[in-house]
Order: C-alpha cells, then structure tokens, then sequence
C-alpha cells in the first residue's frame, strides 16, 4: 500500500486521506472533515484532534481524541495543512473513488475488505506491537470500561508508542495538492 506507483491513477486528496488513516486508525469521516484549526503541525509532537464541531456530528464522546501523526500520515498532513477540501462532507464519494481505485489495483486482499479495514488493521498493528489495551482503545477513540482518569498519556508518550507500529514508505507517494483557487486561497492565510 506505501510502495511507489502503486497509487497512480488516484486524486491527490483521496491518496491523501487514504494514507492518513493508515497511519492513524482514524476513521474515514474523521480526515475527510478534518478542519485546518485540528491540525497541529507546529507542536512539539505533530497531532490532529478529532472532536465536536458545530456542522459535524461526532460517533461517541469517546471519539473525542489527539492522534500524533507519524510517518506517511505526517509527511501528508504537512502537505495538506488545510485539510482535504475536495472531500468535506462527502465521505461516501471518498469511499466510493477509493474502493473502485483499490480494486482496479487488485490491492483488496479479500472481497471483504474495505477502506474502513485500515482501521481494522492499525488496531492489529498495535496489538501485535505489544502496545496497551487501553491505549489501543483511545486512540482509536472506542469507549474504555471503566472511570476515566487522566488525559490518556503524554503527546510524547503516545508518539513513543505509535513509531512502534510505524510503517515504511516510500517518499514519492506522498502527492502534492492541487494548486486550484480554493487551495491557493487556503494555503495564503
């Protein structure tokens, strides 16, 4: 999936997103309407925040969360610093463009497998990377059982934990954004 060429074809933004959410475990409607405002590229540990905004509904209170970024995911946010415009508010498009790409690539490795399996399988990366249940089901933003206490870990901790599951890739299949009106306006302010 980070191998040169092997995302040719595919828009820049879906490409984008797609690679965030490898590297993140955030679900597809979380980057696709991901606010320039809940992307922290200038602290100390690189995040995005995933919370409540006044147009978007969020799954669960505890979908409210600060993934770092890492690796491919933040060789592309420092890309894509506004978000990805094309895609807000139109996940089922980003899908759709994703599935039928992966497909042609034969990239699925069952017919089960879907976009959302990226999900499935940074959940499993950090399982068997050892990493802690709790810190498994936070970042991914799932509901833990118990009293919360603390904020989860340190950005610097919870980086430590996810380079465990850092995934190498090659540089040329981090795409530049589109230099349209829209983006140019963006990246100006």
């Amino acid at each position: 999936m980070l191998a040169a060429g092997v995302h040719d074809g595919l828009n820049a933004e879906a490409l984008a997103i797609f690679l965030v959410l490898i590297e993140t475990g955030a679900r597809p409607s979380e980057i696709c309407n991901l606010p320039p405002e809940r992307i922290h590229l200038k602290a100390n540990v690189p995040y995005i925040t995933v919370d409540f905004q006044e147009d978007r509904v969020i799954k669960t209170e505890s979908s409210v969360r600060d993934i770092p970024l890492i690796g491919v995911a933040l060789a592309v946010m420092h890309r894509f610093p506004n978000g990805f415009p094309r895609y807000r508010d139109r996940e089922d498009t980003l899908s759709a463009t994703l599935m039928k790409h992966l497909r042609a690539k034969k990239l699925l490795p069952t017919e089960a497998h879907r976009v959302y399996s990226t999900r499935h399988s940074f959940e499993k990366r950090m399982l068997e990377a050892g990493l802690d249940y709790e810190f498994r089901k936070s970042i991914l933003g799932h509901s833990i059982d118990r009293e919360k206490y603390g904020d989860g870990g340190s950005m610097d901790w919870r980086l430590e934990q996810l380079k465990t599951i850092e995934l190498p890739f090659d540089k040329s299949i981090v795409p530049a954004p589109a230099r349209g009106p829209q983006q140019a306006d963006r990246a100006g302010s």
